[in-house]
């Protein structure tokens, strides 16, 4: 079966900018409420020196002044109403079997590319506006991820999977489970260097290093020098292996402790052994 044929692909429900719809509106009626009522105190003050002569205030301010208010909390509310109608046409996702893609973005277009080897948790949220009509959002965790921590200095508690407005989200969470099994299974060809009896040696190597990861050990890569010495950049060997180059780039510096069927792959494309790749120090 070819990958098209195992991806899964979709779009977000347009209940979503309803759902935001009532959140903004009650949230916004609030605050221009609270912010009205604000100004026509201060402006009490100033027709009538102080509360002791109200009755000289002005009723036709008042009436402006609520007016202003609400005429800025109707313009506002179309405004965020019409740019989540263009949130909700713009976001898109798949799921392939490397990766996920989520596409979305109403001014600034963002493409987030996730490969399964990232993903550390899956969150469904069902918050109080979203059981009001009847949707889920689907929160991927991701560990190295620089949207992350970037949205985090921000203050913006966003994971880099963010998929919102979702009517059946336990399906998106099926689908991409599945896909991390696949991702992690041993790769065809290596069952046989791992059960055979004379090649017990490279499994006892994988087992040592595995064992010194969750010790906090340090990974040493020559990935960089037998990359180099087969005449590939880190872009070609991303490529070639399936992941982003961003991921070469951490295990080439030790910072990112890769899935046996990924260190599998990078040996195969430059033609050496597992061993060969990692090191401890």
């Amino acid at each position: 079966m070819s990958e098209e044929k195992n991806s899964y692909e979709g779009s977000i429900s347009s209940s979503y900018k309803n759902k935001e719809l009532l959140k903004n509106t009650i949230l916004l009626g609030i605050i221009a409420t609270a912010g009205a009522f604000f100004i026509w105190w201060i402006m009490l003050m100033i027709f009538t020196d102080g509360l002791e002569e109200i009755i000289m205030f002005p009723i036709e301010v008042t009436y402006l002044i609520f007016i202003i208010a609400y005429s800025v909390f109707i313009t506002i509310i179309v405004i965020t109403y019409l740019y989540n109608v263009a949130y909700v046409k713009n976001f898109s996702y798949k799921i392939s079997e490397d990766h996920i893609v989520i596409k979305h973005g109403v001014f600034t277009k963002i493409v987030a590319t996730i490969p399964y080897s990232r993903i550390q948790n899956i969150n469904i949220v069902n918050g109080v506006f979203d059981r009001i009509f009847k949707i889920f959002t689907v929160k991927i965790e991701t560990a190295g991820s620089s949207a992350a921590a970037a949205s985090a200095q921000k203050g913006i508690a966003k994971p880099e999977g963010y998929i919102p407005g979702l009517k059946d989200a336990r399906i998106i969470e099926k689908k991409i489970k599945e896909m991390m099994t696949k991702y992690s299974a041993v790769p065809s060809g290596l069952e046989d260097k791992i059960f055979k009896p004379e090649e017990l040696a490279f499994d006892n190597f994988i087992s040592y290093i595995l064992s010194k990861m969750r010790e906090g050990e340090k990974l040493k890569t020559s990935i960089t020098e037998l990359r180099e010495k087969a005449n590939f950049s880190a872009a070609d060997l991303a490529e070639k292996v399936g992941v982003p180059l961003q991921t070469i780039n951490y295990l080439a510096e030790g910072r990112y402790n890769p899935s046996l069927a990924l260190a599998y792959k990078i040996a195969q494309v430059l033609n050496c052994k597992i061993e060969d790749l990692f090191k401890l120090v």
